[in-house]
């Protein structure tokens, strides 16, 4: 708490967390934090924001609130969503507000994930947690179209061109000749090589998991890679900066957190991979595990998979046995 500077109601708050919150939930309770306490709803600031929340001309929020906006945290809701969506405002005091309200809110999010990782069985709001707090640092959604926004030297009037010229991965940009982004974007040479060179150093990760043949009934061993596909290249030069790391954070069906850790570039940058093995107990609701890895500071890169483990007995649904060939076969070539 001293560490991130965060207000102890604020503390008080997140100790209510159930654990299977989503972002618009974590959204609402950040809305409510005491950081936020001197921003205030002025009267003619209502429009503005209630056409935010729903119009059917424009575009609006991801997570359109009920009824109107009438409470601070509303407000403090609606000029969250609004900047991680791009949609512009044009008020200047609502800007300042949205400055200010980003400031504390990095801070507030990244302590969140950490408080998060610290418990066990609040998997689905860890792993949300960890996306909102990447979510307000880049100041955009992670499944936002406008990824070039986070590249140098483009804003939003330029990722706005990128997305309606259907760039909207960095792989596509990539792809792209840079003549041709240049063209898009209305800039001379050699503007487009500078935009695909910050592309091709930014880190581009790949995720293998292969089960290993020591199962029983309630335990399985999974080995995780993670590999830096472009680690030559990264020797030399680097998009990100130095504390760059990505998050490994798996889960099961029952919510529960298998596995928590965060890994750093540099660590990746030495043999172009990290390898765990993990044990994974059966979960009650399904064998399903969601394997995630999450960028620390850019939408765009994350990776997020899912595995079903298998185990030595087969499944029970009621009272009869579900039989699965694979298991059988597997489990006979381990005897």
């Amino acid at each position: 708490m001293a560490w991130y500077y965060i207000a102890f109601d604020t503390v008080k708050q997140f100790f209510t967390i159930k654990g299977t919150e989503t972002l618009n939930e974590l959204i609402t309770m950040i809305s409510n934090c005491t950081e936020f306490l001197d921003v205030k709803l002025r009267t003619n600031e209502k429009k503005i924001l209630n056409t935010l929340n729903k119009d059917k001309d424009k575009i609006t929020i991801r997570f359109p609130m009920e009824g109107k906006i009438k409470t601070r945290e509303m407000k403090i809701n609606c000029l969250i969503q609004a900047q991680l969506g791009c949609i512009p405002i044009q008020d200047f005091t609502l800007t300042q507000d949205t400055g200010r309200i980003f400031r504390n809110g990095v801070r507030v999010t990244r302590w969140l994930s950490d408080f998060l990782a610290s418990c066990k069985n609040n998997f689905s709001a860890l792993l949300n947690s960890l996306i909102l707090a990447k979510c307000f640092r880049c100041k955009l959604w992670e499944n936002s179209l406008h990824v070039s926004k986070q590249l140098e030297k483009i804003g939003v009037s330029l990722s706005n061109a990128m997305v309606n010229a259907g760039l909207t991965s960095f792989k596509k940009i990539e792809d792209t000749n840079a003549r041709e982004l240049e063209l898009i974007l209305n800039r001379h040479p050699p503007f487009g090589n500078q935009i695909k060179e910050s592309v091709l150093h930014l880190p581009k990760y790949e995720l293998a998991i292969e089960q290993l043949p020591k199962y029983s009934d309630t335990l399985a061993e999974i080995l995780v890679t993670i590999k830096l596909t472009n680690h030559e290249q990264l020797q030399t030069k680097r998009t990100a900066t130095d504390f760059h790391y990505v998050t490994l954070v798996i889960g099961d069906a029952d919510n529960q957190v298998i596995f928590n850790q965060k890994i750093m570039d540099s660590v990746l940058l030495k043999t172009g991979n990290w390898t765990k093995k993990i044990e994974v107990k059966r979960a009650l609701k399904s064998e399903d595990i969601s394997i995630n890895l999450i960028s620390s500071d850019y939408v765009g890169l994350d990776i997020q998979q899912a595995y079903t483990a298998f185990y030595l007995t087969p499944k029970t649904v009621g009272s009869k046995a579900v039989t699965n060939q694979k298991l059988k076969a597997e489990s006979s070539l381990d005897m």
